[in-house]
């Protein structure tokens, strides 16, 4: 009589000792329904992370073009109107009369052709918020722009224009710097 010799390796756990197959037990369901399960919860984290990077990555996007688009809307408008022009109803001062730490938006008139107008607050587009701020501008001896201790120069004027949003509980903001001067004198 022949002896059936045991097969070796992973097929031995599947086979009883006489050689019939007796199925799979409930440990190794148990184990392949874990090692599937923490798989597919890696897989779904993995997928939220991406999505609400992306939603994030997008607003950022949008709050930049909006930031550089207010930048633009001021520099158009300080080619439209002349630098030290004092409006009686403050909506085309020239930005050397803006009033400086004030938060302002712009804003077209119904003027036809319509014009940029000044505004004082800040503006709410969608879930953003989006201010343009003016402030002075110092000089040091050699003409370049110090923070302080330096002579004002009248027509040099600094924008700083501010977008914020609020996105799942945490607050996000763009500031756009720039210097604006009165190129026409």
């Amino acid at each position: 009589m022949f002896k059936v010799k045991q097969p070796k390796g992973v097929l031995s756990m599947f086979l009883s000792p006489s050689g019939s197959n007796k199925g799979i037990s409930i440990i190794e369901l148990l184990v392949g329904a874990g090692i599937l399960t923490l798989s597919l919860s890696a897989l779904l984290g993995f997928l939220a992370f991406t999505l609400t990077t992306s939603s994030f990555l997008k607003q950022q996007a949008e709050a930049t073009a909006l930031a550089e688009e207010a930048l633009e809307a001021v520099r158009s408008f300080r080619d439209g109107t002349s630098w030290n022009v004092d409006d009686p109803q403050n909506q085309y001062d020239g930005l050397g009369q803006v009033q400086t730490g004030v938060p302002y938006h712009l804003g077209l008139s119904l003027d036809v052709p319509p014009r940029w107008q000044l505004l004082r607050e800040a503006e709410t587009i969608g879930i953003f918020a989006r201010t343009i701020v003016f402030e002075n501008v110092q000089r040091d001896v050699n003409s370049n722009i110090v923070a302080s201790g330096g002579v004002q120069d009248p027509d040099t004027r600094k924008v700083t224009v501010t977008v914020s949003w609020t996105a799942r509980t945490k607050a996000h903001e763009v500031v756009v710097v720039s210097y604006l001067t009165n190129w026409k004198q």
